[in-house]
């Protein structure tokens, strides 16, 4: 069984368990786990002593926290144990933990499925992207360009995930309402590459066809041009509108980019199913970038 707050919730009073050194799940304690626990024989008392760990790390991680006394109290009751845990002891410690933290709890609770919709979402897109030639593949690193145009798909609803979290609920039609953020993302994109590859401007970045067929020329994203693209895009609200973000690309000609690339590189960038991460990075980023232009006001332009 798979290690939960719904999971120790019903946990049966009359059975004992562990942890299972194979899976990492909680198993009911059987005649030889009872025995090894009571005789001290080899791992049977180590079993128990990590199941209580793994059981506090999973309710803290329910909440969505990173410590509680009274918790940490009830755990620490276990530390010497010569036994197995009881289902009812467990049971109780994560009931007592929910009554506590039922608001933080449902809020952890609905950022998790949002997060999980906007993964759906973003999976969905990107096939419909690459299917379509809107991203470029560069066909030594296909996997690469995907992952870094899925990120940026995933960044572009953070406000949405954001929303549920703070209402405590996921909206019926959140699922649209990320589509339609996600093709923001693919359409500002879309217009600073034609720009840059038909129009002679833009910020000069690295190019790869998005079908070798078709001839397309697309950004060929590395870490440092998915960080520019990322800070350029995301506002606290989402996108921003396409005239925005091609005139914030454009402060990343790749001249200057590489030069101040560790503005971009350093400025801390959490995943995407972290409270508003690309909001975070790309106030920081950008500030972090404009703040190295004092330092070449000497140069000859």
């Amino acid at each position: 069984m798979e290690i939960s707050l719904t999971m120790l919730s019903q946990l049966e009073a009359g059975r004992s368990y562990y942890l299972s050194n194979t899976t990492g799940t909680i198993k009911r304690t059987g005649l030889w786990q009872w025995f090894k626990c009571v005789t001290g024989l080899g791992d049977g008392r180590a079993k128990a002593q990590r199941l209580a760990q793994v059981v506090k790390d999973s309710l803290l991680a329910s909440a969505g926290i990173s410590k509680d006394a009274s918790l940490t109290a009830d755990i620490r009751r276990f530390d010497n144990a010569t036994y197995s845990l009881s289902g009812v002891t467990l049971r109780d410690i994560a009931n007592r933990f929910k009554t506590v933290h039922a608001d933080a709890i449902a809020k952890n609770d609905a950022r998790r499925n949002a997060y999980k919709i906007a993964e759906e979402t973003a999976d969905e897109k990107v096939k419909e992207w690459v299917e379509g030639s809107y991203v470029g593949i560069n066909p030594e690193k296909p996997e690469q360009s995907r992952n870094y145009i899925k990120k940026l798909a995933l960044y572009s609803v953070q406000h949405l995930v954001q929303n549920a979290a703070d209402e405590r609920k996921v909206p019926e039609d959140i699922h649209g309402r990320m589509r339609h953020e996600m093709q923001k993302v693919i359409n500002a994109i879309s217009t600073a590459e034609v720009m840059q590859v038909m129009q002679r401007s833009g910020p000069g970045f690295p190019v790869t066809c998005a079908k070798r067929s078709m001839g397309l020329l697309r950004f060929d994203l590395d870490e440092l041009h998915f960080r520019a693209i990322l800070a350029a895009l995301i506002s606290k609200n989402g996108p921003v509108p396409v005239n925005v973000f091609v005139r914030r690309l454009d402060m990343f000609q790749e001249e200057l980019l590489q030069e101040r690339k560790d503005a971009l590189c350093l400025a801390p960038l959490e995943p995407p199913s972290a409270p508003s991460p690309g909001f975070i990075f790309a106030e920081s980023a950008m500030s972090a970038y404009k703040a190295m232009e004092s330092s070449e006001w000497h140069r000859e332009a």
